[in-house]
């Protein structure tokens, strides 16, 4: 029923931040193949805000209408690129966290933008965003030329890491080692020292 007036959920830049992440909520619920170019629209706008967890949030949310739309996701990801683009560090880390959520629900059909993940690896501080771009790099370890030098590099780290990073190192490079023996026996041995 309220499908059609989805814009009335649209948050309003005096809304208070508690209203504006119920809206979120909502949007995510009533958003169809009808209106997701509004909403995808909308939300872009919403990830150049000033406060941080709605911006989460918002990319966040383009990730969950991706999933739940499988048309739609194509241009999600497109929305998802262009604000990766902007560099801004939570935005970055926020999009390729949704991104692994993505590649998980669409196994092998958006591969082609894991070389711009890669060129962002130097943004990525946060525990979920490096566990997120260290899961794509095991699962896609065949499409990626160097993806033991990209392990390596968080290798390097592994000790000061969180826990879900070195689960997640450890599962990856086994990944890499099971698609490449040759190339990668001595960092699975490292790694199974450490």
């Amino acid at each position: 029923i309220l499908e059609n007036e989805i814009k009335v959920f649209f948050c309003k830049y005096n809304d208070p931040i508690y209203v504006k992440m119920e809206k979120l909520e909502i949007i995510i619920k009533l958003v169809t193949e009808r209106n997701i170019d509004a909403v995808l629209l909308e939300l872009k706008e919403y990830a150049t805000e000033v406060d941080v967890d709605f911006v989460r949030k918002s990319v966040s949310a383009i990730g969950r209408c991706a999933v739940k739309l499988d048309r739609a996701a194509e241009r999600c990801i497109g929305v998802l690129l262009e604000l990766i683009q902007t560099k801004v560090n939570y935005v970055v880390q926020e999009s390729v966290i949704v991104i692994k959520d993505i590649f998980r629900r669409y196994p092998n059909r958006y591969e082609s933008i894991i070389a711009t993940l890669c060129d962002n690896l130097d943004t990525l501080d946060e525990p979920m965003a490096k566990a997120s771009m260290i899961w794509i790099i095991g699962e896609y370890a065949e499409r990626i030329d160097n993806a033991d030098e990209l392990l390596d590099s968080f290798l390097e780290t592994f000790e000061e890491e969180d826990p879900a990073v070195q689960l997640q190192l450890l599962t990856a490079t086994v990944k890499c080692f099971l698609k490449n023996p040759e190339d990668t026996q001595d960092m699975v041995q490292r790694v199974l020292d450490m």
